[in-house]
């Protein structure tokens, strides 16, 4: 019904549409995603032939729409707002009759036809009952239905949506969205632009994602959206969670770790003075032959991949914090050492790694949907056998991120898989004993970080003979190495 092939547009010199191809069917509701200013309110001034200057060609029945006269495309297309605020306030009937207009001849009156088609109109949306109501007394909900009404009124079978449910609350948007597929499913042609992927997976025929002036996936909204392309769109991160209901999305926090100055300084000292990584990195040895490639997931400041460059034919460091890259970037000497920026879930590999090694990184349920999606062969996850945080006065846990939830899950999941537990040190190096207090104040989760006293941290401190770091912090960890193959994951597991 509508076929739009090629189009270009630009504002003066600035491209925003180049060589946008999408097709409209009777009975589809189309969901037409992007963020701001990708070209989705320039696409539909196209449309509606608002905009003539373009290139290329919309197509409706009756022809191409440069070629029709107004009153024509107002018999073949409607056009359905985020929001209307008309100078004055209208009954709700009188503004559904607006629709008629264009039937009309130029000095014409609407009459009770004019008034049966609204009337007709209001019943088909559920709000009949409202047509004597103050149009700017309703609510928002019900304000976006006669707008619905109204474009309905017009008698095209063709409706584009702007944003429709973008002012409204939860309840108003759902309602909305009912009616909307409601319509397509009685034959109207709809294209609606959201800036909800969520609501395209509950509604859509079809998404279409548009970036920067090109469609870049058109289809079954279940097929074409995932984390990789919603991050194109939205540059974050998000996670798609599959659940008896449907399909959930969540964002995802991009800076819940801040890699200061401080952090890295205090991280390296660690580090350098124990063979923590070493020890890890022999436990993926152990599990995975040399010629591998092996994904560090979530590295930060890239120690283990460190250890893991001399042992495997090829290692990638993957994070999102670009202060952790540049610091392990300083430190790396390795060729076969591949450094990669970004979020790890939205950017698969262009081939599955060999294996992935997840190092304290990542909750059950991620490190299960990463590797299912990116690895073809061992996972090896290291978890902390207990999870009391040591740096607060507080002895609270949070099991999420302990090995025993992703021991559950992989029982759960039938995944079989070995448990090996390893007794490891990570001492802190202090150059005394306010330095000692600067530590536990930067990473201790207690609500006022100024409590933690110098006496609370001296009672944990040990001198040694080192006259760089005449202090340090015992720091002793029994961690759980969990390895298993990532074919071994069921399917309604993987999460894509």
């Amino acid at each position: 019904m509508l076929d739009i092939r090629d189009l270009r547009f630009s504002y003066g010199r600035h491209p925003v549409l180049q060589g946008v191809s999408l097709r409209l069917e009777q009975g589809e509701l189309v969901f037409l995603l992007g963020a701001n200013g990708a070209g989705k309110s320039t696409l539909f001034r196209c449309a509606l032939g608002l905009l003539p200057g373009y290139e290329g060609e919309i197509s409706l029945p009756l022809g191409e729409v440069r070629r029709l006269s107004a009153r024509t495309l107002a018999r073949e297309i409607a056009y359905i707002p985020q929001n209307h605020h008309p100078a004055f306030s209208y009954p709700v009937l009188d503004m559904v009759v607006m629709g008629t207009h264009h039937q009309l001849s130029p000095f014409s009156n609407p009459g009770p036809r004019e008034e049966a088609v609204a009337m007709e109109a209001l019943e088909q949306v559920g709000i009949a009952h409202l047509a004597q109501r103050d149009f700017l007394r309703l609510s928002g909900g019900e304000q976006q239905l006669v707008l619905i009404a109204r474009a309905l009124a017009q008698q095209a079978k063709i409706l584009l949506m702007d944003e429709p449910t973008s002012s409204l609350d939860f309840g108003n948007r759902i309602r909305v969205l009912d009616q909307t597929a409601e319509l397509a499913r009685r034959g109207y042609a709809i294209l609606l632009s959201c800036h909800d992927p969520q609501l395209a997976l509950l509604y859509a025929h079809r998404a279409a994602a548009l970036h920067q002036g090109k469609i870049l996936a058109d289809g079954p909204p279940g097929e074409v959206l995932n984390e990789a392309l919603l991050h194109t769109l939205y540059q974050v991160p998000v996670r798609f969670t599959p659940t008896q209901y449907g399909t959930l999305l969540s964002p995802v926090r991009q800076h819940h770790y801040h890699w200061t100055e401080e952090r890295v300084a205090y991280m390296e000292a660690a580090a350098e003075r124990s063979d923590f990584y070493e020890r890890i990195a022999q436990a993926v040895a152990d599990a995975v032959p040399a010629d591998a490639v092996v994904c560090d997931a979530g590295c930060g400041l890239g120690f283990a991949s460190l250890a893991l460059a001399p042992r495997f034919r090829r290692v990638v460091a993957a994070d999102r914090s670009p202060e952790a890259l540049a610091a392990l970037r300083r430190r790396n000497t390795f060729p076969n050492l591949d450094i990669q920026a970004g979020d790890l879930f939205s950017q698969p590999p262009a081939e599955p790694y060999d294996a992935m090694l997840f190092c304290f990184f990542g909750s059950a349920e991620e490190i299960l949907r990463c590797a299912r999606q990116q690895c073809r062969g061992t996972v090896v996850a290291v978890k902390p056998a207990w999870t009391r945080h040591r740096f607060s006065r507080s002895a609270g846990t949070d099991r999420r991120h302990g090995a025993g939830a992703l021991e559950d899950l992989l029982t759960a999941g039938g995944i079989p898989y070995t448990r090996r537990e390893l007794d490891l040190r990570l001492d802190q190096p202090l150059r005394s004993v306010d330095d000692g207090v600067r530590f536990f104040r930067l990473y201790s989760r207690d609500a006022d970080p100024a409590a933690i006293t110098e006496d609370f941290v001296r009672a944990r401190l040990e001198p040694q003979e080192d006259p760089d770091y005449p202090f340090r912090l015992p720091v002793e960890r029994k961690v759980v190495v969990l390895t298993f193959d990532a074919k071994d994951i069921p399917q309604e597991m993987k999460g894509d």
